[in-house]
């Protein structure tokens, strides 16, 4: 029998190369700058067993959080100034059964990436009402991560297709209540960033850069790359290595990294347009528990602890109730 796109998924996830771990530390020594003992506790607690939490975003607007069950395809709210999660959208809606990116736009819509469904899911994120659905033009792939830019241009990764998607505002507003083809805004094959040849995941995190560029990184190689919004032109960024990258989040000229197999968050420092990225420190903690994703919500960090290794994608196991931590001082 041949294996769910589920399963392909999970398999692909295991391919990570385990000599990850001992490159980063190495990176992290060179370049990296020791930090004061931030501090790690619980912010927000996850209903079920089978979660695995994957993405995060905050509402710019109510300040309400969402998060992406990677194990079930649900998604889940926390109510802005709560710290218990309910869930908004069942495992299973619109026939998810894992979810990857999710992330909430300034006029109150929230974005659902599939993985391996190779789809985004567009919802009104007060009624949870289903408003459009665009499909990648690939018989295979996972949808991972996505941005916008000043314009409310939606900027989508494949882990598994050298491709970058887009949705812009119109096209938004021409799919509503339909399903609709994601455009393939830049074909990466042949760019720097072409990674045909690679197995595991490839790009993951995506975040647009004030001025006019997208930076993404490949979870597999380490890689970072800057895309031009204007021209698609990619490069990829001299002297920084992140294996295990997984979700960015980007604020007034800082990247927060989180790298999931190695419990490390990492803080860079990004000139307009990303023209110059550069390392500023790292944080390893096992309290991070596999982190996925990170944001800045007011003068805290906010971490999914997916604990991918205990039962997930990463390993067996059994995982403790799941949680979103707060890191302060970082």
């Amino acid at each position: 029998m041949a294996p769910s796109a589920g399963t392909r998924f999970r398999t692909r996830l295991n391919r990570l190369a385990v000599g990850g771990a001992a490159a980063l530390c190495a990176t992290i020594l060179a370049t990296g700058t020791a930090l004061a003992a931030p501090t790690v506790r619980t912010a927000d607690s996850l209903p079920g067993f089978r979660i695995y939490p994957e993405s995060l975003t905050q509402d710019p607007t109510t300040g309400d959080l969402f998060v992406s069950g990677y194990g079930d395809g649900s998604v889940l709210r926390v109510p802005a100034g709560g710290t218990q999660a309910s869930v908004f959208l069942p495992s299973g809606a619109d026939g998810r059964t894992h979810a990857a990116g999710v992330k909430a736009d300034k006029s109150g819509r929230l974005w659902v990436s599939g993985g391996t469904d190779r789809s985004v899911t567009v919802y009104d994120d007060t009624t949870g009402v289903r408003l459009a659905r665009f499909h990648i033009p690939y018989t295979s792939g996972g949808v991972n991560d996505l941005a916008f830019g000043p314009d409310g241009t939606a900027y989508l990764t494949d882990s598994f297709n050298p491709a970058i998607y887009r949705v812009t505002p119109r096209q938004l507003t021409a799919a509503q209540g339909t399903e609709a083809p994601l455009d393939t805004w830049r074909d990466l094959t042949g760019s720097p960033a072409d990674y045909t040849q690679h197995s595991g995941i490839n790009l993951n995190g995506i975040v647009y850069i004030d001025g006019g560029a997208l930076l993404t990184a490949n979870t597999t190689t380490g890689a970072v790359y800057r895309i031009a919004t204007d021209t698609g032109t990619v490069t990829a960024i001299p002297g920084i290595s992140l294996p295990n990258a997984d979700g960015l989040h980007y604020r007034d000229g800082k990247l927060w990294v989180a790298l999931n197999r190695t419990n490390t968050l990492v803080r860079l420092t990004v000139s307009t347009a990303a023209r110059s990225v550069t390392q500023d420190a790292t944080f390893s903690s096992p309290e991070l528990q596999i982190p996925t994703s990170v944001i800045r919500s007011g003068d805290r960090l906010l971490v999914t602890r997916s604990q991918y290794d205990k039962g997930g994608p990463f390993g067996a196991g059994t995982p403790a109730p799941f949680t979103i931590a707060e890191v302060n001082g970082f």
